[in-house]
């Protein structure tokens, strides 16, 4: 796990890449407007598959964690985030993974993600929070369980549905439980 980069670098990058610059003045200018920005990443999972999530940079300004979500339809992303930027439908105790709680009839966990600094999807994040001098980056991947209601950590979840949602926010996640 490398280092998360210093104010320096990201500069450097700023100046070296219009694509890197143009997406954190984008970031920038959305957070201006006291809006989340949402984005769409890809990871490379353990060399297995490429996931596809969706990572909030701008949480903070409601005093909430960013968000990680993967296997969940983009409309059902900004769904959730635009009810806890209203602060209807969701609490604390459910983002702090204390419960689970059913959103857009399905159920849901949020996992706190001890290391964000370990998981590439979130890099663009810690990387506007240096810019913006946000401190450390504070996020949670919410965790949907298939119709069953079993999650990816279980021995019922399908081996097939755990490629679209790996688990980044747990230690041990590839250990399943009854």
């Amino acid at each position: 796990m490398a280092p998360p980069r210093s104010k320096a670098q990201i500069q450097r990058m700023i100046s070296d890449c219009a694509s890197y610059r143009e997406d954190l003045e984008f970031i920038q200018a959305t957070l201006k407007e006291r809006n989340v920005f949402i984005g769409q990443l890809t990871s490379d999972q353990a060399g297995q598959t490429e996931a596809s999530f969706c990572v909030t940079i701008g949480m903070y300004l409601y005093g909430l964690p960013e968000l990680v979500m993967s296997g969940v339809p983009v409309p059902v992303v900004n769904t959730i985030v635009e009810e806890l930027c209203e602060g209807t439908d969701f609490d604390r105790e459910f983002l702090a993974g204390q419960r689970t709680k059913l959103i857009e009839e399905l159920t849901c966990m949020a996992l706190p993600i001890e290391q964000p600094e370990a998981h590439d999807v979130l890099f663009i994040c810690i990387d506007a929070y240096t810019i913006l001098n946000q401190g450390q980056v504070k996020a949670v991947q919410l965790v949907f369980a298939d119709e069953d209601g079993a999650f990816p950590w279980s021995k019922e979840y399908s081996p097939q549905e755990r490629q679209f949602q790996p688990v980044l926010g747990m230690s041990g996640s590839d250990s399943y439980v009854n």
